[in-house]
């Protein structure tokens, strides 16, 4: 599947979409905000599947800070392969590399997470299980 989309290197968490008028601007381009929806959708998705929850008692990740780069359009209609990966790690943050692909790379995007304690609005830690799996399924750095 990776090969049909284009996509290069390593990602842990990839999953295949159709992009919706809802998503596009008059010029039927994927509009700008609708990229960040669908890369907070894989946020969810790897939290979820690292074992994490949403609730308001537990911790949770929230975006400290957000850099997009648009390589090229995307359009209505267009099939895309949606990827996420952790690339770095520290005691209660961790940096999620994100991207777009049909025929390559149409857009890539880097999140600053910061883990918080949703009951009490401080910084939470990652816990154990979830850094380990961060260094081994995505193949994530641990920072100091």
């Amino acid at each position: 599947m990776r090969e049909l989309y284009g996509v290069e290197g390593q990602w842990a968490l990839w999953k295949e979409h159709t992009i919706r008028w809802a998503e596009c601007d008059i010029y039927a381009h994927v509009n700008h905000a609708a990229y960040l929806t669908l890369f907070e959708d894989m946020r969810i998705d790897w939290w979820l599947g690292a074992g994490g929850g949403f609730s308001p008692t537990a911790p949770g990740p929230v975006v400290g800070s957000l850099e997009v780069k648009y390589h090229r359009p995307g359009h209505f209609q267009d099939k895309v392969l949606l990827t996420a990966r952790t690339a770095s790690f520290r005691r209660t943050s961790f940096v999620h590399q994100y991207a777009m692909w049909r025929d390559g790379l149409l857009c890539s995007a880097r999140a600053l997470c910061v883990v918080i304690d949703n009951a009490t609005g401080a910084k939470a830690e990652l816990p154990e299980e979830m850094r380990r799996l961060m260094a081994e399924r995505d193949g994530a750095v641990a920072e100091v």
